[in-house]
């Protein structure tokens, strides 16, 4: 009776969830041996180590690295963390933001994110940083804490990607972004760079970017 009362609480998490951790189960009693013979049944499957889904739910490219933020904050369920209100911190940056703003053509991996403090993963595809991202540069996409379009920007800019992938998307940005409730500002990421690196440098490397 145990086993089929851990499966059915399994799928009860995984609903609401979609991806779910090891920390998220243990809460709602579900221990890691019933997690591991629910994965020997081909009732669930890895994720990455610490996150789960169900077999019979269609995949998504995002499950991995939504899996990746949720396990930042392993033990909270998706509808404590999902706000600006409740946001703590860990937020998806640069490249992999750009991509879900459907913005350039960079790859969605490896996923870029950071935080307030240190997160350790031991999954490959994470380049993370330990950054602070001011809330009203954050905004929900796809269930997911992203970076507005001027501090998407601007990330690229700090971390010295290619111009001319940056140059693309600061394009993009304000064509697609214009006129919308994410609009994209420049005198926003004129602000913000120039607190970086500077009112000069900052006026010269958007006229480099905009002229290429």
């Amino acid at each position: 009776m145990t086993y089929f009362r851990h499966i059915s609480t399994i799928a009860r998490l995984a609903e609401r969830e979609g991806i779910f951790t090891t920390a998220q189960a243990e809460r709602m009693g579900i221990p890691r041996d019933a997690l591991h013979d629910a994965m020997v049944s081909g009732r669930i499957s890895r994720v990455t180590r610490g996150a789960y889904r169900l077999v019979d739910i269609e995949p998504s490219n995002l499950d991995e690295l939504i899996a990746l933020w949720k396990l930042t904050a392993p033990k909270a369920f998706s509808r404590e963390r999902n706000s600006l209100a409740q946001w703590d911190g860990f937020v998806i940056g640069g490249l992999t933001a750009a991509c879900l703003w459907e913005v350039g053509d960079g790859p969605l991996a490896p996923y870029r994110m950071f935080g307030a403090r240190r997160f350790n993963s031991r999954n490959a595809q994470l380049h993370f940083s330990t950054r602070r991202v001011a809330p009203k540069d954050v905004t929900f996409l796809k269930g997911l804490p992203v970076t507005r379009p001027e501090r998407t920007v601007f990330d690229l800019i700090i971390d010295r990607e290619d111009r001319f992938q940056i140059s693309r998307i600061l394009r993009e940005f304000s064509c697609k972004y214009a006129r919308t409730d994410d609009d994209f500002n420049l005198q926003r990421l004129m602000t913000l760079l120039g607190k970086a690196i500077g009112r000069e440098e900052a006026t010269s490397v958007l006229r480099v970017l905009l002229l290429l």
